[in-house]
């Protein structure tokens, strides 16, 4: 078998540079977010990292009240509610909407799992008493869903709403740049 020569470089390929390709000149000021410690990245957490992170939570307050009270309690309730507030406010803007529908995932989850591995009533019963005991836990723990899901669904409409007008303030920018640009002599 012959060597083989290699047929360029391995990188990118020089090319060219047009008006587009050019770094922009003077001082801009950075509209970066700061790195977050879960993501260690700009863009945020995915809706799967916010899910995850608020079942870990959840499960923790979870574990947590159940050891103290022997029952999902406040401990629970306050956990829940600000793990999903925390959540959307670090998730990236294009996950939204998967973070408005995962508190009630995630808790139904959470209180499922509570009420099958340590039930209400106490008794080692039945199918039928492992759902009734699943039931009265998704049903006296509702507070805690109701305030964390109109929490996530404002907190995630007013980020929306302001990615939309940043986008809106950056296609004109650019419009007006290209404008100028194309009117010079």
């Amino acid at each position: 078998m012959p060597d083989r020569q290699p047929a360029g470089s391995r990188g990118r390929p020089d090319r060219p540079r047009g008006p587009v390709d050019r770094p922009p000149t003077g001082r801009r000021r950075s509209t970066l977010q700061p790195t977050t410690v879960i993501s260690d990245n700009r863009r945020g957490l995915t809706a799967f990292g916010a899910s995850l992170a608020v079942l870990i939570i959840g499960a923790v307050g979870a574990a947590a009240d159940v050891a103290v009270f022997g029952h999902l309690g406040w401990i629970f309730g306050v956990l829940f509610v600000s793990a999903c507030a925390a959540s959307t406010l670090r998730t990236h803007v294009d996950d939204l909407v998967g973070v408005v529908i995962m508190p009630p995932l995630v808790y139904a989850v959470i209180t499922a799992g509570v009420g099958f591995l340590h039930p209400a009533t106490g008794s080692d019963g039945g199918l039928k008493t492992k759902a009734i005991d699943i039931g009265s836990e998704l049903i006296l723990r509702a507070p805690s869903l109701l305030i964390a899901e109109l929490l996530v669904v404002s907190i995630a409409l007013v980020r929306a709403r302001r990615a939309t007008v940043a986008r809106r303030e950056r296609a004109r920018a650019l419009a007006a740049s290209r404008t100028r640009r194309d009117a010079r002599p």
